[in-house]
């Protein structure tokens, strides 16, 4: 049967077409709309903080370190502190306005200093307060692949003059209109066909929040009309300040690098370093005002551009009367007060990162760190940071310009942790930190040179009925079968130094004597003590081992060596503090741990011996009020043919560990006096580490000695030194050369092996 259509029966059908089609494309667009605005709008990246730095009463304060916190921070001087983010330092005072932090609270604060503590600390009541908290420094991110950075603000959290601010420029209607404006497309319309080009929009919020979330920026008819399909569908689904909350969250307002800055409160972050809740009203009308050109108004690039969009929206806000008039002038005459930009990829500090990132997947998906909002508070402290970054980038120039342009590809590594809990305060994995790539802070394997040799003589002190600090060792020449060949290791003077004391031997770093304590201590000894030192790898038996063949990286060094400065107390390093989560609550954290791995006896005389490498041996040069003020300790090494330089050091609170060489393993002119220990030098001196009371041992007895025999002296008597023993194991033979200078020691009234045993029974 042939079936004829009529005109108006294609019409008809054609109509019925249409609406199916529409009806299709409405509901697509709804299910877009509804699927994105109530599952997770947006994928927020984990950001990574620094420590937040906290002033308590009685705690110790560096007027110098302070301020330059401060101003990594964005803080302001001012004579008269009035708003977030100024302060003044006078006369032993600080008065700073915090811009508030977690549950600091914003507001004005007097912080009084008497001899480098904190005596007290007022309100701007005059109320005393024990601790204050300043906010942490934002040092990067686990973005997702279009790298979009934001942080979510909730209704209560934006100030009403940025609501005020947004609806005067963008959408005065915007409470009145159900997500298109007849008005504003009709004005809209009209002026682009008399330029025969788009010239001008008639957009919404809501249609820019359809536009950002769900559509290109083409403009077509098309796509326009996609746009007000989903904005009728959004205010359908949704009230007026969840959209407007939306639109404050996701407009885009500048490109950083690779990071694209989303949000007001992101925006407030990244020009003024501090919170929407802090903003002037010229700051709001600043951000507003880049809406309509975010490169063009970018105020880093256009700073005049900046200015004069700036000072319109404030003359638009005081027609609306949303600021007083009295105010303009002033508002329009301030500075754009911008900061400078915190970082402009994924993160400020790339060896940090790194560590940051090895520790969070041990508990979490990538998936969730790119999309879930998490905040990760770190150990980092944002000026040793800094420091550690700058010197050795000046160490390394003063060495080119020593020894020439065979340096010129010095790489190098350093790390700096807080000796007790094991926080990693500061790491570089490069002699250009910031540069991005293979991270020798945890990567670079290398031969440790004398750095072993610390782990060697603590084999020995820890065997107390055996060795003490005065044990005479043998540096005369060495001669054993090794491997199938004779080995006979040399000393760096190229010299035998006969009979010599085991702490001596120590901080001149004398191969031979070395060599000899670890054969005679043999290897599984010394394997005992790598594992109580934290080192997890077995050792090779080669005797090269005690002289320095043992490979290890930055990283590991200073977690052995983290024992020893904290007095045989075993705590793992940790970049991380804790995670919260987007609601604030703690989600993960990292708590401090401590474990008691070796007698404190044995490494409180260890460290005495690398006290001495500063006092006598290859760290000599440091006064010694500051040695002893720091209780500083630390240890040079060199591998063969100068392949590596190394310098390991604890000075006040801190442990610090550098490395020098080429990546390709090439020799340098560099032992770890010239070179690693530079770094380590000006780094100290740069920041200054605080005092610290030296640890008391009840076991320990102090008793002057010789430096060449190592039997009983005295304070008045030539080439002497008072040198700590366990009790019981002190000397007592006086040389008749110095029987009269002598100190001679208490009468021991029982035998010394019992009352070592007693010694080490207690407790």
């Amino acid at each position: 049967m042939k079936i004829k259509f009529t005109l108006g029966s294609l019409a008809l059908i054609a109509l019925v077409i249409f609406f199916v089609l529409s009806a299709a494309l409405v509901a697509i667009i709804d299910s877009r709309v509804t699927n994105k605005l109530e599952g997770i709008l947006w994928t927020i990246p984990a950001k990574i903080y620094a420590r937040s730095l906290d002033i308590a009463e009685g705690s110790k304060v560096n007027k110098s370190y302070l301020i330059r916190e401060l101003d990594m921070l964005s803080y302001s001087e001012n004579e008269n502190p009035s708003k977030p983010g100024e302060f003044r330092y006078q006369k032993n005072n600080l008065k700073i306005f915090l811009r508030g932090y977690d549950d600091q609270k914003s507001g004005l604060f007097d912080i009084f200093i008497e001899e480098g503590k904190v005596s007290k600390i007022t309100n701007q009541l005059g109320i005393s307060v024990d601790i204050i908290r300043l906010e942490p420094i934002a040092i990067g991110g686990m973005y997702p692949s279009h790298m979009e950075d934001r942080i979510l603000l909730n209704w209560s959290q934006v100030p009403s003059i940025l609501i005020d601010t947004i609806l005067s420029i963008e959408d005065q209607n915007f409470f009145n209109h159900r997500g298109i404006s007849l008005r504003s497309i009709f004005r809209a319309f009209f002026t682009n066909v008399k330029a025969r080009d788009i010239e001008q929009g008639g957009s919404t919020i809501t249609q820019q929040l359809a536009k950002n979330l769900f559509f290109t920026s083409e403009q077509t008819i098309k796509r326009k009309v996609m746009e007000a399909i989903a904005a009728l569908l959004i205010e359908f689904h949704y009230s007026k300040e969840e959209i407007l909350l939306a639109y404050i969250n996701d407009v885009f307002l500048a490109q950083s690098g690779k990071r694209a800055i989303h949000g007001f409160g992101m925006g407030a972050q990244h020009f003024f370093g501090t919170s929407v809740a802090n903003l002037e009203a010229e700051q709001v009308a600043l951000l507003v005002g880049m809406l309509k050109g975010p490169s063009l108004y970018n105020p880093r690039r256009n700073p005049n551009n900046a200015t004069s969009r700036r000072n319109l929206v404030l003359d638009i806000l005081q027609k609306g009367r949303y600021i007083d008039s009295s105010l303009l002038e002033d508002y329009k005459s301030r500075p754009l007060g911008i900061v400078s930009p915190s970082f402009r990829s994924e993160t400020k500090y790339p060896a940090f990162h790194d560590l940051v990132r090895l520790e969070l997947r041990e508990n979490y998906e990538d998936s969730e760190l790119r999309t879930q909002g998490l905040k990760v508070q770190t150990n980092l402290d944002p000026v040793l940071q800094d420091s550690l970054e700058y010197n050795i980038k000046k160490t390394k120039n003063q060495l080119v310009k020593k020894y020439g342009d065979r340096l010129i590809e010095l790489e190098g590594a350093a790390i700096a942790v807080d000796i007790s809990t094991g926080e990693i305060k500061a790491v570089v994995g490069s002699s250009d930190p910031a540069k991005f790539g293979f991270n020798r802070s945890i990567n670079a394997i290398r031969p440790i040179g004398s750095l072993v040799k610390p782990f060697i003589y603590l084999t020995a002190l820890n065997k107390y009925d055996q060795y003490n600090l005065t044990t005479i060792l043998d540096d005369s020449k060495l001669s054993i079968q090794s491997g199938g060949e004779i080995w006979e290791p040399n000393n760096f003077d190229k010299k035998f130094h006969g009979k010599i004391p085991l702490h001596v031997a120590l901080w001149q770093s004398y191969n031979i004597a070395s060599a000899r304590l670890g054969l005679d201590l043999g290897y599984d000894s010394v394997q005992e003590t790598f594992n109580k030192l934290g080192i997890v790898k077995s050792i090779e038996r080669y005797p090269s081992l005690f002289i320095g063949s043992f490979e290890m990286s930055p990283f590991e060094a200073i977690q052995s060596y983290q024992v020893i400065a904290a007095d045989g107390f075993y705590s793992p390093l940790r970049s991380i503090r804790d995670i919260k989560d987007l609601k604030g609550d703690i989600d993960l954290s990292y708590p401090y741990k401590i474990e008691q791995r070796i007698r404190p006896e044995p490494v409180h005389l260890l460290k005495f011996a690398m006290k001495q490498t500063f006092i006598s041996g290859t760290a000599r040069g440091y006064p010694r009020k500051k040695i002893d003020s720091w209780e500083a300790g630390g240890k040079t090494g060199t591998s063969d043919d100068q392949r590596d330089s190394w310098f390991v050091g604890f000075a006040g609170d801190l442990l610090v560990l550098v490395w020098l060489g080429f990546d390709d393993n090439r020799p340098t002119p560099l032992t770890g006096r010239s070179g690693a220990l530079e770094v380590w030098k000006n780094f100290i001196n740069d920041i200054q580490p605080s005092s610290i009371e030296r640890n008391d041992f009840p076991r320990i007895k102090y008793i002057w000695t010789d430096k060449k025999d190592g039997l009983v002296s005295g304070e008045k008597c030539k080439n002497s030194l008072l040198v700590p023993f366990i009790i019981g194991t002190e000397p007592n033979t006086i040389p008749s050369v110095r029987s009269k200078c002598a100190t001679k020691p208490k009468r021991n009234q029982s035998d010394v092996m019992q009352k070592l045993k007693k010694v080490f029974e207690e407790g």
